[in-house]
């Protein structure tokens, strides 16, 4: 076993995929925090106290744009169920990936005056399509956009192997370790070149 692949699991659960997805999608999350209105695009929990904040201030666009990005991103989870009764190949998951790809692309062009409630949302649907769609790293569920789910299985793996002696966690621990790891250096390496 390499580290980023075994031979045993599909392609679309290997561990450099579930670390590109990972780092992508931490990045442009961070992106549109930082240069979008203070909105999460996969973080919809954080979006529903950015809208309570948002509704308290009577900060109107601060609202659309957190209630907008919410139901742009539960729209892109239910796509993903749609596309994969429909579409019936070994490869629907690539697919999946064109949507944030051809979105990515195209608000690198977009001005930055243009209202975060028509871009952020947008994002957000790309990112929930590619997070349904790629769940898995090598056989184990994990979260290419979030960090908190990651974390609490790498430690909750790591206890079992140190204190429950369940050597078989090793490979949970290291993986969602891994995970996690690259999710906090993408976020300070951003949170960096902001502040340069």
């Amino acid at each position: 076993m390499g580290i980023f692949s075994d031979e045993k699991y599909r392609p679309s659960e290997s561990r450099i995929l579930a670390t590109a997805l990972t780092f992508s999608a931490g990045f442009i999350d961070a992106y549109t925090y930082i240069q979008r209105g203070h909105t999460l695009s996969a973080g919809q929990t954080g979006n529903v106290i950015f809208f309570a904040s948002a509704f308290a201030d009577h900060n109107i666009a601060g609202m659309l744009n957190r209630a907008t990005t919410f139901i742009a991103f539960t729209l892109g989870l239910l796509l993903v169920g749609l596309f994969h009764k429909y579409v019936k190949s070994n490869y629907w998951r690539v697919f999946c990936l064109f949507p944030i790809l051809f979105i990515c692309l195209g608000v690198g062009f977009v001005p930055k005056n243009v209202p975060n409630y028509y871009v952020v949302p947008v994002i957000a649907f790309g990112l929930a399509v590619q997070n349904a769609s790629f769940s898995k790293i090598e056989g184990m569920g994990y979260n290419n956009a979030f960090t908190t789910g990651n974390l609490k299985k790498s430690v909750v793996a790591w206890s079992a192997y140190f204190f429950g002696e369940d050597k078989s966690q090793h490979n949970a621990a290291v993986n969602y370790m891994f995970l996690y790891t690259i999710s906090l250096n993408k976020r300070k390496k951003l949170s960096f070149s902001k502040n340069e």
